[in-house]
């Protein structure tokens, strides 16, 4: 009996495995990204996890290298986040889900103020959402966060307020995937 339930195990984390490895197609990572007239350097990038998954990799782009998130998520200034999925898992519920429990936590469940601007994410997402599929969430101070899908335009979400909340989702004192901010931000 014990025998039988080591190797269950092991073929259950060898399973995990595989599929976490085979489903890790992600493009590769740009080191810069240019927008509108700006040019951002990649500043970071991690890997998100769950259940010994990988579902995404992502990066943090800004005008020049900072460690100092509090300071990203306040500045005024041109920034992007780069989703990569790297995950079947990943579907646009989940993605919609996973962002919305994210600004939650980011905002302290206090999104009253940005409501409209999280239906439009959400909405952001009908096309779906596959393995293979990168986001980019490219701040401008004049536009607000707009958003592509795989380098296609697809929305605009206006606000300073919109994008503290969800730069949040990645930098702030609860974000979503500690080693995951800590990746963001070079170290």
């Amino acid at each position: 009996m014990q025998i039988n339930f080591k190797k269950s195990i092991i073929y259950l984390f060898l399973l995990i495995g595989f599929f976490s490895f085979t489903n890790s197609s992600a493009n590769d990572i740009p080191r810069s990204i240019d927008y509108e007239n700006s040019k951002l350097i990649l500043n970071g990038q991690g890997t998100r996890i769950i259940f010994f998954m990988k579902v995404y990799e992502g990066s943090l782009y800004l005008e020049s290298k900072s460690a100092n998130a509090e300071k990203i998520i306040n500045n005024n200034a041109p920034m992007a986040i780069r989703i990569d999925v790297t995950s079947t898992m990943v579907t646009a519920d989940a993605m919609i889900k996973a962002l919305n429990d994210g600004l939650e936590k980011s905002t302290g469940s206090n999104t009253a103020a940005i409501s409209a601007e999280i239906n439009q994410l959400s909405s952001s997402f009908e096309s779906g959402v596959t393995s293979g599929d990168y986001y980019e969430f490219i701040y401008l101070p004049e536009s607000g966060t707009n958003v592509l899908k795989n380098h296609e335009y697809v929305d605009s979400i206006p606000g300073l307020a919109f994008k503290k909340a969800f730069f949040g989702i990645f930098l702030s004192d609860n974000p979503i995937q500690k080693n995951l901010k800590k990746a963001m931000l070079g170290g």
